[in-house]
C-alpha cells in the first residue's frame, strides 16, 4: 500500500511534467495556488493582490477572466461588478476605458485587464498561472463571443514564459475551442456536480489534464479513479487545514485554496 505522500509526490511529478514548470510553493509537497489572486488575504483578482503573495513567496495564483464590449480581457469573477468594486453594472457591457475607472471597494486599487496581470509575470517562469474562463453563460457569451474571447485569451499568454499557465473552465465549451486553437495548451476541467464516471470520460474526451471536484462530495475511490485515468485531481473549495490535508491525502495535483499563506507556515505540519 502506497502512502498519501508517495501519491502527492507522484501528482507533483506529473503536474511538471505536463505544464514543463517550476513547482510552486507548496504544502506537504503540493503547489499552492492561490484562488481568486489571494482574494481572502487582498482585493481578489487584482495585480497588486498577487503582487503581494508573490513578495510572500507565493508562487500559484488562480485568477478569473471576462471580456469587455470592446474585446478587451479582464479579471473579474462576478460579471456584476458591484459586489468588488464601487461601480454598477456588468463588466461585459463596459469597455476598457470604463473598467479603468473602477477602483476595489476595500483598498481601492485598479481592475487589471490580463495584460496587466500578464505584464507584471512575464519575467517570472517561476510561477503557475490558472487563467479560469468565465463564460458559462451562453446568452453573454455565444459561440462567435466565446470565439473571440479564446482567441484574445490565448494570443494574449504569449509574453508569458511557457508552461507557466493554463486554461480551466467551468465552460466545456470554452475548453473545447481553446483545445481547438491550442491543441498542446493545458486544460483542466471544473465541476460542481456529483463525481460520477461519466465526468472522467468527458474530461479526457474534451483534452484535459485535470479534474475539478466538489472536496465535500468526492469519495476516495473517485479522487483514485481520476488519477488512474491519467487525469490530474483538484478538491475545491480548500478554506481550511482540514482540508488541505484531505487534498494531500487524496492524491490532488494543486491546492487551489482560499488560505494559501496559511498554508506555507503550515506546510511542515503533519496530516
Amino acid at each position: 500500500m502506497f502512502s498519501p505522500r508517495f501519491h502527492s509526490a507522484l501528482a507533483l511529478s506529473a503536474l511538471l511534467s505536463l505544464t514543463n514548470a517550476v513547482p510552486a510553493a507548496d504544502y506537504q509537497g503540493v503547489p499552492v495556488i492561490a484562488h481568486r489572486g489571494a482574494g481572502h488575504e487582498f482585493d481578489e483578482n487584482t495585480v497588486e493582490g498577487c503582487r503581494q503573495s508573490y513578495e510572500r513567496s507565493l508562487r500559484g495564483f488562480e485568477v478569473d477572466i471576462r471580456l469587455t464590449r470592446d474585446d478587451h480581457l479582464v479579471l473579474m469573477h462576478d460579471s456584476d461588478v458591484s459586489r468588488t468594486t464601487g461601480g454598477n453594472g456588468k463588466i461585459e457591457d463596459w469597455t476598457l476605458a470604463d473598467v479603468r475607472k473602477l477602483r476595489t471597494k476595500e483598498h481601492g486599487v485598479p481592475v487589471p485587464s490580463a495584460a496587466d496581470l500578464f505584464a507584471y509575470f512575464k519575467d517570472k517562469p517561476d510561477v503557475m498561472l490558472l487563467l479560469e474562463m468565465k463564460t458559462t453563460d451562453a446568452k453573454m457569451y455565444p459561440d462567435d463571443r466565446l470565439e473571440t474571447y479564446c482567441r484574445l485569451l490565448h494570443e494574449s499568454v504569449r509574453v508569458l514564459p511557457p508552461g507557466t499557465y493554463c486554461f480551466t473552465s467551468f465552460d466545456r465549451r470554452a475548453l473545447a475551442v481553446m483545445k481547438r486553437l491550442a491543441p498542446k495548451s493545458f486544460t483542466g476541467l471544473l465541476t460542481s456536480g456529483p463525481p460520477t464516471a461519466s465526468l472522467i470520460d468527458e474530461a479526457k474526451q474534451l483534452g484535459c489534464g485535470r479534474l475539478s471536484v466538489s472536496i465535500d462530495t468526492t469519495p476516495r475511490k473517485f479522487a483514485r479513479d481520476v488519477r488512474n485515468a491519467g487525469l490530474q485531481l483538484s478538491l475545491w473549495p480548500i478554506r481550511t487545514l482540514e482540508d488541505a490535508n484531505l487534498a494531500v491525502a487524496f492524491g490532488a495535483s494543486i491546492i487551489c485554496t482560499d488560505i494559501p499563506s496559511l498554508l506555507l507556515e503550515k506546510k511542515s505540519a503533519i496530516p
